[in-house]
């Protein structure tokens, strides 16, 4: 019996713009496919599929619809409830719906119906899945973000440097600018943003507003560059790690960052995002709090002046947070997978 054919649907790596996104969707297609699963199609976090004949086609086309939920799911957006409308949309009737690696936050109970239709439900953190728990009125399972699901990636022999990141935030993506500047006075630092460009392009405006906005883009990130020389935007997932696991230590403001981190097993500073998604990682993979400090107490001396490698009990921690990501993942993979009855 050949496998089930697939419709993965908020693939957030359509342009290869994050390399965060870029690994979970690397991974989730490979857990797939392993498993002898066929990808129909893959649709774009940013379309409306719910307007577009091409997506309602392969839709119908399809098996089984896999949502990577991601950072999408939170306070009720727009472009989430085009994700939750999956359940209700008769072109869905009969197919099998798996809901994964999703951020589950502050969303309206009028989507328990919707969340109740899915086979398949799995957070990335705890407090998604008590939420996710409370509205499907069913255990929902629950382990790290999917890119942390592939083990750990050994680091350098020796490292050096500073490796400063960005954040989804404008105001925290500029003072770990200025920070970098201020650090590489006394120990050399790089300016690494997690993507490859300032901005991803969204394919599904009028060509007239993409064409301004790149313009407008590409002049932001030319004078960018131009003010904080130590930047330098890099080109795919593997040579953003390979930068990672040769760093002593990295300060970042993102949440794909931190899960680089634990990964590569490099000692970190974070601030907060925009959800509750860092908190979460830190109480689930039982990191130390003192790692997450708010923008404006990130000082050249606190960073040079503290002690921030792992302790032996964060290590302990973190090695069996991505052992039981990396099980996890593998038991969600067999289950959709699978053919018959769910779960």
């Amino acid at each position: 019996m050949s496998g089930k054919k697939i419709v993965l649907m908020n693939h957030t790596d359509m342009q290869g713009h994050h390399f965060g996104c870029a690994r979970v969707m690397r991974l989730i297609e490979e857990g797939l496919t392993a498993r002898g699963c066929v990808i129909h199609a893959r649709l774009d976090g940013k379309e409306d599929w719910r307007t577009n004949p091409v997506s309602l086609r392969l839709l119908a086309g399809c098996d089984a619809i896999v949502i990577n939920g991601e950072g999408t799911l939170h306070h009720g957006r727009k472009k989430a409830g085009w994700l939750m409308e999956v359940a209700a949309h008769e072109v869905t009737r009969g197919k099998e719906l798996a809901l994964v690696n999703a951020l589950y936050q502050e969303n309206p109970d009028g989507w328990a119906p919707l969340l109740q239709r899915f086979a398949h439900l799995y957070a990335r953190d705890s407090r998604s899945a008590a939420e996710m728990s409370r509205q499907a009125g069913r255990p929902v399972a629950h382990f790290g973000d999917l890119s942390t699901s592939a083990g750990a990636v050994p680091g350098a022999a020796v490292r050096h440097g500073i490796m400063v990141g960005d954040s989804v935030r404008n105001s925290a993506t500029a003072r770990l600018a200025g920070l970098a500047a201020e650090l590489d006075r006394s120990e050399p630092a790089r300016l690494i943003p997690l993507t490859v460009s300032m901005r991803e392009e969204n394919p599904y405006r009028p060509w007239l507003s993409r064409a301004l906005r790149r313009w407008t883009v590409a002049i932001r990130q030319r004078r960018m560059l131009a003010r904080h020389p130590l930047m330098r935007y890099l080109s795919s997932e593997a040579e953003y790690v390979g930068m990672l696991r040769a760093a002593r230590l990295s300060v970042t403001g993102r949440f794909h960052g931190i899960c680089l981190n634990l990964v590569t097993a490099t000692p970190f500073i974070a601030v907060t995002s925009n959800s509750w998604k860092i908190e979460a990682l830190f109480e689930d993979a039982g990191l130390d709090p003192r790692r997450l400090v708010a923008q404006d107490r990130l000082t050249p001396d606190l960073v040079l002046g503290t002690d921030w490698s792992f302790s032996a009990g964060e290590e302990a921690n973190i090695a069996a947070f991505l052992a039981r990501s990396q099980a996890g993942a593998a038991a969600m993979f067999d289950a959709i997978a699978r053919r018959g009855p769910a779960g």
